[in-house]
């Protein structure tokens, strides 16, 4: 499985937390996904239960409160999430999800968190021999260290506009 594949199945899995941050960890043949999401007040018991029923949780923590700022009623806190995915847990979930996801005229928001990654992961899978270690946006850049045969570590940053223009090359290159 390529990380094309592995990283949109992840983005997927992400899209519906509408995460803040993320970052991708690789781990042998398992992926460690840790993300942090605005958590509503009036919605996070919900959230949390669905958020506990998910087969690959690990585990779920809030902020500490600040006991010096009164806390506003429209402002939310943020709630971290880790999920540990197993490399056949991914390939089952893609082959689940080999329908088509959208209508056939529809076009793809590039900037999903699914359609990103997947950028991401293609441009890995252009790069011969190389081993992903870790990926995560940091505002509106995508990190991505990732490792050689030889053992050479590369770290690499891209504003979101240089993946959308890859994305974009593969999406054309997919319908072709």
């Amino acid at each position: 499985m390529n990380y094309s594949r592995i990283l949109r199945v992840v983005g997927q899995k992400l899209e519906p937390l509408r995460p803040e941050t993320y970052e991708v960890v690789c781990y042998g043949n398992c992926y460690l996904v840790r993300c942090r999401v605005k958590e509503d007040s009036q919605r996070s018991k919900e959230e949390e239960k669905k958020v506990r029923g998910l087969a690959s949780f690990l585990r779920l923590w809030r902020e500490p409160e600040s006991p010096s700022i009164a806390e506003k009623p429209n402002e939310r806190t943020s709630m971290n999430l880790e999920f540990l995915y197993s490399l056949e847990e991914l390939s089952r979930q893609d082959e689940e999800r080999q329908g088509p996801r959208r209508g056939a005229n529809e076009m793809p928001d590039p900037y999903s968190l699914s359609n990103t990654l997947r950028a991401v992961g293609a441009f890995l899978d252009r790069k011969p021999d190389i081993k992903l270690l870790f990926a995560s946006n940091r505002g509106q850049e995508i990190v991505i260290l990732y490792e050689t045969k030889q053992g050479v570590r590369s770290l690499e940053e891209y504003p979101i506009s240089a993946i959308y223009e890859f994305w974009v090359k593969e999406y054309v290159k997919r319908k072709k």
